[in-house]
């Protein structure tokens, strides 16, 4: 079809007026630039939508497209549904692309025609400057079919991934059911169903902005969408090589979800701590440093019980 974008851009947002115009701009300057751009704004009661509509009216390639609030994966599946590019490239409004991404990409595609999805590497950053990379050097990138390597966690940064549309449109969709914040990790898992295939640059080309509205500050939350989304995933799999995959990596993650109950515990129900780290035990036994945990924080108290207790506390302060 004449005109049709190679690219479709789809940005979600949700009172994203303080962030969404650098996201924009950092598109505008990609050096790739046969694409469209569909912001999806879920029902934000800031100035998003004028932030927004300030670029529609000065590009033609930008859409936005409103909504009531309904969550970031009804927001992805309502521009998803107008894209008309052969790939989608995904964008959170509070992160950057750096200038060649968009075509570092492509070209991993036009390298490996049996690829379906692609990712780069990114930096953590704090709005003023860049703290850290994923992937060091001495990390293996998870290409290729890294299904096994998705199961225990999620590998891809959200604003770096490029996706092929078919793959895409094969799945569904994202998950409207769940929490944010979990389903980008469900939405590769059910590609890993349809044929897994990544390509990826270890050169860092995104900036994920690191701030207090990360849902990853969101501990206890976060920990309850992992087990959701492996439970689900697990029971929905029919790759019994990766069933395996799922069952320890859904007891890790119902220990982690044990200690994040504890953390929660430590002001209301203190008593109650010894045994949230026990059931984190038992779910994981391979982690001998949470039984330690136990032992420390169930000593009793005559023989220095408060001391030690209180060395388990913060570590559950600082982690969870």
């Amino acid at each position: 079809m004449p005109g049709t974008p190679l690219v479709s851009i789809v940005i979600p947002t949700f009172n994203g007026a303080s962030f969404i115009a650098q996201s924009l701009e950092s598109v505008q300057s990609q050096t790739f630039q046969d694409f469209e751009v569909i912001i999806a704004d879920d029902g934000s009661t800031d100035d998003t939508a004028v932030v927004a509509r300030k670029f529609c009216a000065a590009d033609a390639r930008f859409t936005l497209v409103q909504q009531d609030n309904r969550g970031v994966s009804a927001a992805r599946n309502a521009a998803i549904e107008r894209a008309q590019g052969e790939f989608i490239a995904f964008l959170d409004h509070d992160d950057l692309w750096l200038p060649g991404k968009l075509s570092r990409q492509l070209k991993l595609f036009q390298a490996d025609l049996g690829a379906n999805f692609s990712f780069t590497n990114y930096y953590y950053w704090d709005g003023r400057r860049d703290l850290s990379v994923r992937y060091r050097d001495n990390q293996p990138l998870p290409e290729g079919d890294a299904s096994s390597r998705l199961v225990y966690s999620n590998v891809y940064g959200m604003s770096t991934v490029v996706v092929r549309h078919e793959t895409i449109s094969a799945t569904g969709g994202f998950n409207e059911g769940l929490f944010d914040g979990c389903e980008d990790w469900d939405m590769w898992l059910r590609i890993a169903e349809h044929g897994f295939r990544a390509c990826g640059t270890r050169e860092p080309l995104t900036r994920y902005r690191r701030w207090s509205g990360n849902m990853s500050n969101h501990k206890l939350q976060m920990a309850e969408n992992d087990v959701r989304v492996l439970e689900r995933n697990f029971r929905a799999t029919q790759r019994p090589e990766l069933r395996p995959h799922y069952q320890r990596s859904l007891a890790f993650a119902s220990g982690r979800l044990e200690l994040a109950r504890a953390r929660r515990l430590l002001n209301a129900q203190p008593d109650a701590v010894p045994a949230a780290v026990w059931r984190a035990w038992r779910f994981y036994p391979r982690r001998l440093k949470w039984l330690m945990w136990y032992g420390l924080v169930a000593w009793p108290k005559l023989l220095g019980g408060c001391a030690t207790a209180r060395v388990i506390h913060r570590k559950l302060i600082r982690k969870w």
